[in-house]
Parts: C-alpha cells; sequence; structure tokens
C-alpha cells in the first residue's frame, strides 16, 4: 500500500463497537502493527468501554480502548487526524425504543460531532457509512422526518459530511453480512444462520419475492481503509452504493439448506408476486473494489463468513 506520507497521523473509526465500526477495527489490524494501531488509532462510540484484538494471528490478544463520541473533537483540535471512518447512527429500528423526538436529536448531534472534527481537520480524508435508504431522498424535495426519519437524517449527514472534505467517500449499505453481526435474529441472513446452527428449516413467512442487495462487512471495510490510506484515490467525493451481488432471499435460503444440511424450505411464496426490493446495481462498487486490488466475496462465501462468525460468538451458545 502507498501511503504517500500517510504513514503518521491519527485514524478515527466512530461507532467502533456496531458491526461495520467492529468490522473496521479488524480490518486495519490487517494493515499495522500492534504498536502502530495503539499509537494511531481512535476508537469512538456513545460511551468510554473498551474491545478485544481480533485482527492479530501471532499476536495475544490485548484490550482497545473506547472513547466517548463526545471527546472526538476535542482529538481534532489536539492531533492531526489523516482519517476518520465513521459509522455512528442509531439505526431505524430505535426510532420506537427512544422516540421520534430523542431519535431525531440523538443523530443530529451525532453528525454534530463529526462535522465538528472533520472542521478541525481540513486534510484529512473520511468515509462516511451510510444507507440506501438515503437514496429515495436523492431527488426528493419534500424530505419528511415523521414518515422516514433514518432516511432523511442519513441523507442529512451525507449532504453535510461531504461538503467538509475534498476527500470524502459516502458508502450507502443495503444488506450486509460479516463476522460481527449483532442481534442476527433481525435480519433475514442473520435469522437463517440460527437456524442453520439449530439444524431447523428456514421459515420464508413472504408471499411476495424479496430481493436485497448484499455486500460483506469485510470487504466494504478493507475497500474504505484502501481508499482512505492510499496516495492516489480514486472516486472523491461521491456517494457509492456498497453492493457486490443481488439475490433473493428463497435463493439465499436454498443456499444455506444446502450448506448445512437442513430440513427443506417452509414457503409459501409466490414467484409471480410484485418484489419487495431493497437492491442497487453492484457494478460501480465492483469496479471501485477492482481499483484497489480487492477482490469482493461470492455470496457463498459471504454465508460462511457470517455463520463462522455466530459460531465464535455468544449466539453460538443461545441455539
Amino acid at each position: 500500500m502507498n501511503s504517500s506520507g500517510r504513514d503518521d497521523g491519527i485514524l478515527v473509526i466512530t461507532g467502533a463497537t456496531g458491526w461495520v465500526g467492529r468490522t473496521a477495527a479488524h480490518e486495519l489490524q490487517r494493515l499495522l502493527s500492534p504498536d502502530q494501531f495503539l499509537r494511531r488509532v481512535r476508537l469512538f462510540a456513545s460511551r468510554t468501554g473498551s474491545i478485544l484484538s481480533s485482527g492479530y494471528t501471532d499476536v495475544a490478544p490485548f484490550l482497545i480502548p473506547v472513547f466517548p463520541l463526545k471527546d472526538l473533537a476535542d482529538l481534532a483540535s489536539l492531533e492531526p487526524l489523516n482519517a476518520v471512518l465513521h459509522t455512528a447512527f442509531l439505526t431505524r429500528d430505535r426510532v420506537a425504543q427512544v422516540g421520534q423526538d430523542d431519535y431525531v436529536a440523538t443523530n443530529r448531534w451525532i453528525t454534530s460531532q463529526v462535522a465538528s472534527a472533520l472542521t478541525a481537520a481540513p486534510d484529512a480524508r473520511a468515509v462516511v457509512i451510510s444507507s440506501g435508504a438515503a437514496a429515495v431522498h436523492d431527488h426528493d424535495s419534500g424530505r419528511d422526518l415523521v414518515t422516514d426519519p433514518y432516511g432523511v437524517l442519513k441523507w442529512e449527514e451525507e449532504q453535510m459530511l461531504s461538503s467538509l472534505l475534498p476527500s470524502c467517500l459516502v458508502l450507502r449499505l443495503y444488506a450486509l453480512s460479516g463476522q460481527f453481526i449483532r442481534e442476527p435474529s433481525r435480519f433475514a441472513l442473520g435469522d437463517f444462520l440460527l437456524k442453520a446452527m439449530r439444524k431447523e428449516s428456514i421459515r420464508l413467512d413472504s408471499t411476495n419475492p424479496v430481493l436485497r442487495s448484499y455486500a460483506n462487512a469485510g470487504d466494504i471495510t478493507a475497500f474504505a481503509w484502501r481508499w482512505l490510506l492510499n496516495g492516489n484515490v480514486k472516486n472523491s467525493s461521491k456517494v457509492l452504493a456498497a453492493t457486490s451481488c443481488t439475490t433473493n432471499l428463497f435463493d439465499l435460503a436454498s443456499l444455506i439448506t444446502r450448506l448445512y444440511d437442513l430440513p427443506p424450505i417452509q414457503s409459501n411464496m409466490d414467484p409471480a408476486a410484485v418484489p419487495n426490493s431493497y437492491t442497487a446495481d453492484a457494478e460501480p462498487f465492483l469496479l471501485a473494489m477492482h481499483d484497489q486490488d480487492l477482490v469482493p466475496m461470492s455470496i457463498e462465501q459471504q454465508v460462511i463468513d457470517t455463520f463462522n462468525g455466530l459460531s465464535k460468538s455468544k449466539f453460538a451458545t443461545q441455539s
């Protein structure tokens, strides 16, 4: 990797205890020695804590400190930031848990903390992890927080943060796979794999075909670090749908059933019905990965990677 003078300075991950943030820390450990990692990397989350290193095979696991996000702006004013990988955000399901007003206020506060840090570090590069939910608002003149707080807030954050730096890339996630999945029962892939761990039949409740565009969290964050740390970057100041393949959930369930020798799928899906589709064209992201000399996982590899992560997690003992 060509560091091109970018081998000093601080590397920031926000949302470091979440699925994408935890993966980002793991992938960065592949690029830096333990000493370099502890010296240069700062992890931020909602509160003070720590995570256990997971990216080194020849070094005993060690604790990596996690700092509260409220301290990020102070860090940016005191130390030179080279790169920020921003993943922190309250997900859509949290609206019901915290209430709409607090949900909006918290996410806007998160965005403001990152904006303050980027304002103090105009020479840094940033990757903003966003969502396909923002895409529907690209040509929407009447964005309604009441009906779609998550999508609107994501879109607002993209606009604000990408305007602050000349080198800022927004990656919109659709469906995700990967080792550090949290609350797997909330996601179709996670739910299917929990059933696979119990050797149960996968059940599809939708009578309509369900189409989803997937990418692996490891692939996405590996790409983000290449883009952030390479001397010459392409795709500057733009938005990219971070998807590498599209599948329907019946085919995904069939693949998992075959891989893990499960009983037959239970489904009343009508293949002629109007599909439930949350997808994006994968070609731009595949080309961008190729530019960084990366090869994305196939959907089968993504399934196996996610299953292996679940097998090493607390969810294995709950199955």
